[in-house]
């Protein structure tokens, strides 16, 4: 068996390592706390692809939702070349019931995918957190942060 030391690792022509799994870009989009009683896009942010072909790992956290006792809080994220949010491929939908409107009734809503979206080519891309209630509802009640996180992956 043979060991291999190495200080440093550059790319040929400076078009980034395109090793297959693994992660080649992180990103990171927030929102601030507001109050919204429809769709609204609560993340819609541009990202540019390293590569054709990856695939993406997406997670979001709305945290601290408050909203009328049983009505219904749903939450999409979409990716692809579109600024129109629905006009592209959603990856992620979930829903969840209000528990209240006090200050003490917060809930979190989190949500993952990978693999749902194959990027076409390294063009400007956006990704997208639309939320919908029933009711008026505080999101991100309390000066908390909504977070998506996106990370491509090669393949």
């Amino acid at each position: 068996m043979s060991t291999l030391f190495v200080d440093n690792l550059k790319p040929n022509l400076e078009t980034g390592i395109h090793a297959p799994g693994h992660i080649i870009a992180v990103y990171q989009f927030t929102a601030s706390e507001q109050t919204i009683s429809s769709a609204t896009n609560l993340i819609n942010a541009t990202f540019t692809p390293k590569f054709s072909g990856s695939k993406f790992f997406v997670h979001f956290t709305i945290p601290n939702i408050t909203l009328t006792a049983g009505n219904y809080y749903e939450a999409r994220a979409y990716i692809g070349v579109s600024a129109t949010p629905t006009s592209n491929q959603q990856v992620i939908y979930t829903r969840t019931s209000g528990q209240g409107t006090g200050a003490s009734n917060t809930q979190t809503l989190s949500a993952s995918d990978f693999g749902t979206y194959t990027c076409p080519n390294t063009n400007t891309h956006y990704v997208s957190l639309v939320a919908t209630p029933e009711s008026s509802a505080a999101t991100a009640r309390h000066s908390s942060i909504v977070k998506l996180q996106l990370m491509e992956v090669a393949q």
